[in-house]
């Protein structure tokens, strides 16, 4: 296997390993001193403990969230993935009550790779669709 072929399975094998709840084995998936683009995005200082209460928090709101990886690229250490989220939202998120709608939106992901692992994380996700969706707008 390519080393880009490598870096690809590193993701899938992340968005596996979330969807299985599994947050040890998500964690080892990463570089000690991963930055956390992402949280920024959100306002959030972007540490460990802010990054591991994110996405927990998020696991909490769609228990039952599935990835459908619709694309996948990578190029030297950078791995790109494009993927559906659809879940059930079953717990607090963004300060929206749990509502039993289903959601339906689209991520797109980028990696950095370093020596096997994640160590830069960032994503953008249709979120507005995700929040109207859950009835943000009712």
């Amino acid at each position: 296997m390519t080393a880009l072929e490598l870096n690809k399975d590193l993701v899938r094998r992340f968005i596996d390993t979330y969807e299985s709840h599994d947050l040890d084995a998500l964690w080892s998936l990463y570089a000690p001193d991963c930055y956390f683009a992402a949280l920024e995005r959100f306002n959030i200082e972007p540490t460990w403990d802010n990054y591991k209460a994110f996405m927990a928090t998020f696991l909490a709101a769609f228990p039952d969230v599935h990835h459908h990886i619709e694309h996948i690229i990578a190029d030297s250490d950078k791995v790109w993935a494009l993927y559906n989220v659809t879940g059930t939202h079953q717990g607090p998120i963004r300060g929206m009550a749990p509502t039993g709608r289903q959601g339906r939106y689209s991520i797109v992901g980028m990696y950095r790779i370093t020596n096997g692992l994640i160590s830069e994380a960032d994503f953008v996700a249709d979120n507005l669709q995700m929040m109207r969706q859950l009835g943000a707008n009712d």
